[in-house]
């Protein structure tokens, strides 16, 4: 087996007394098995890190390690496991200045099974890593499943979508976040995150001279909303929103997801769907709601443009909110019901479908669950921002878009040397 072409190392790496000092690389998971030389170049994880807000090492989950699987010769007719659910916890050794993420150990060390070290081969690339983080507890790791052609989490594993009412926030639940990379040669500057279309990975300096970062990624999509006004006619000295009312129109709108799988044979992990959900009643497909209050109003005469656009999911406008959490799902349709005061009509008047009304005596159009025209797909770790652009009240006329944002930025997720 040949040398990887830049083999020059730290050899010191945090192994202590390196368990296959004997360069066999026994094994006891049924993994690969083989005589390494001498001079071959350790696997190692030299930088980890996670979708914005940015969290690191030293915050939930990473704090709790992460669990990973590893194949090589990808594509060829020869493909080996190399890792099979490792769990990789950080190791700190401050005293001689050798802290990282560390896979190598037994039980006694800590570890739910024993693990050795694995060597690059170089004649074997491209290789892929699999991996979810937090490490799940040791008892819940045989159930989830990281192969070359299957990823898997058990029902335990539950994401839950997330409301928001007058500015408050539902808990949500997201579990776990997910790694899928591709280290496709030699070179330390050319693995590509598969969660991300394949982009190369932006690698802090390091001294290791081959190591794999792993950029994790939201399995939920997040959504929120903004509201602004582009009404031509003269605007009233009155001129609100309220009782704002945002819901999902899709008769099976998925509120919960359990089970999730994925074919890695056609696809990567992002592909996969949840096996087990639970479908939101009328009142659950509510997503955003805000109550008829003088400082949760949207003041038509601020939100004047995109720029100053209401924030429905920041009423009173003294927080920041990037989005709530959503199952991922496809063909999302959306109504949208409001109050709006200060319009002036020379009669009441009702539609035919009951789904707008003009009181006179109060100046108020009411609108109910009217249907936005189209459908939308919430896909994985994508922020989806719906603007809503009201040009006319009667008939009611908007602009309705979406503006979909990577919940991840690679370059920035993962230029955090945690060596350091």
């Amino acid at each position: 087996m040949r040398r990887l072409t830049n083999h020059k190392i730290r050899y010191s790496w945090c192994l202590g007394a390196l368990l296959c000092a004997s360069l066999t690389a026994c094994t006891s998971d049924g993994t690969i098995d083989e005589v390494e030389p001498a001079e071959q170049v350790p696997m190692q994880f030299s930088q980890a890190a996670l979708s914005t807000p940015a969290k690191t090492r030293g915050s939930d989950p990473l704090a709790q390690g992460f669990l990973v699987s590893c194949y090589k010769g990808i594509g060829s007719t020869d493909v080996q496991q190399v890792m099979d659910n490792y769990e990789v916890k950080y190791k700190v050794d401050t005293w001689n200045n050798l802290s990282c993420w560390n896979y190598v150990g037994t039980k006694t060390d800590g570890f739910y099974k024993d693990q050795v070290l694995r060597y690059w081969d170089v004649s074997a690339f491209p290789y892929q890593f699999y991996a979810v983080t937090p490490c799940p507890a040791p008892a819940d790791i045989p159930q989830f499943v990281l192969t070359n052609s299957q990823f898997a989490m058990p029902a335990s594993a539950e994401y839950v979508y997330q409301t928001c009412n007058n500015g408050v926030v539902s808990s949500g639940a997201e579990p776990y976040l997910l790694a899928q990379v591709e280290c496709t040669d030699v070179s330390n500057t050319n693995d590509k995150d598969m969660l991300a279309g394949g982009k190369t990975i932006a690698k802090s300096a390091s001294a290791y001279s081959r190591y794999v970062a792993l950029p994790f990624h939201h399995l939920t999509s997040k959504v929120r909303f903004l509201i602004y006004n582009n009404y031509k006619k003269e605007i009233p000295n009155d001129f609100k929103l309220y009782n704002i009312k945002i819901k999902a129109a899709s008769a099976d709108y998925v509120i919960e997801g359990r089970a999730f799988a994925a074919d890695l044979t056609s696809g990567s992990i992002f592909d996969g769907t949840f096996t087990d959900v639970t479908k939101g009643s009328d009142a659950e497909k509510i997503l955003v709601q805000t109550d008829d209050d003088a400082t949760r109003k949207c003041d038509l005469k601020v939100a004047v443009d995109r720029e100053h656009a209401y924030d429905c999911l920041n009423p009173t406008g003294t927080s920041v909110n990037d989005g709530l959490l959503q199952i991922p799902q496809k063909n999302v349709k959306l109504s949208f019901s409001f109050d709006v005061y200060g319009v002036e009509f020379n009669r009441n008047f009702e539609s035919e479908d009951k789904h707008i009304k003009y009181d006179m005596a109060t100046k108020t159009i009411h609108y109910n669950d009217v249907e936005i025209e189209g459908t939308y797909d919430l896909a994985p770790n994508t922020i989806n921002t719906f603007v809503i652009k009201v040009n006319e009240f009667y008939p009611l006329t908007i602009d309705f878009s979406a503006e979909l944002t990577p919940w991840t930025d690679v370059v920035g997720s993962i230029d955090t040397n945690l060596e350091k």
